[in-house]
């Protein structure tokens, strides 16, 4: 299950949308804080957050999803910050993706680190197969 969290509900609403239509279970939080109850609630695979929302950010989401979920794969966007400086300060530990949001690069960093054996669930595979071919 991918977790999409952003404080803007239309970015948060399109993009879950992009994601289910692929073929992708999808759950959504308005906050960082509301993400971090799901996924002490749910099993997540990967998780996309906007970088600039009010309370908990980003960043610091990135921090206490490291500090209980070691390996889970992060995906942060955002339309205010530059690629190159928001790699920077993560220092390569999670990916990037501007916005608006490429959904063909999109779906290539999916696909990319929910192919790693850490990060799929060999009893039920995140993917349909309709999904796969998307993906590719």
């Amino acid at each position: 299950m991918i977790l999409v969290v952003d404080d803007e509900e239309a970015c948060r609403e399109l993009l879950g949308r992009i994601l289910s239509r692929a073929g992708y279970d999808v759950v959504q939080a308005a906050g960082g804080f509301r993400a971090l109850s799901i996924m002490d609630q749910s099993k997540i695979d990967l998780v996309i957050s906007d970088i600039l929302m009010p309370g908990l950010n980003g960043y610091a989401l990135v921090a206490r999803i490291r500090a209980k979920w070691p390996s889970m794969p992060v995906i942060l966007t955002t339309g205010y910050l530059s690629q190159d400086a928001a790699k920077s300060m993560m220092n390569g530990s999670v990916d990037f993706i501007p916005k608006p949001i490429d959904p063909e690069k999109l779906f290539e960093i999916i696909h990319r680190r929910l192919s790693t054996e850490n990060s799929l669930t060999a009893d039920k595979p995140l993917l349909t197969t309709a999904a796969r071919v998307k993906s590719k």
